[in-house]
């Protein structure tokens, strides 16, 4: 478990997935998802080291900018159940 609420209310939201949901959301958007930390580790090359005094804000960013993209995702994925087609 992650140190903040946020990140525990995702990884518990991927250990069960909603029903209405999980036909809806394509594989490859999952899949793409899942890719995104090895890929900036690779990168990347190397870890950054973060002062203590640092890790608050560090972990604020993270929260703000994954409630960000989570809330996306999902206005994205009710829109398409809603209309039931993909914008391109």
């Amino acid at each position: 478990m992650s140190s903040t609420p946020l990140f525990d209310a995702v990884a518990a939201r991927r250990r069960e997935p909603s029903p209405a949901l999980s036909a809806s959301v394509p594989a490859s958007l999952v899949a793409a998802i899942d890719a995104i930390p090895q890929r900036l580790t690779a990168d990347l090359g190397v870890g950054l080291s973060v002062a203590e005094e640092q890790l608050a804000l560090v972990e604020a960013v993270a929260d703000a900018v994954t409630r960000a993209v989570v809330d996306a995702v999902a206005a994205e994925v009710e829109r398409i159940t809603r209309d039931g087609r993909v914008r391109v």
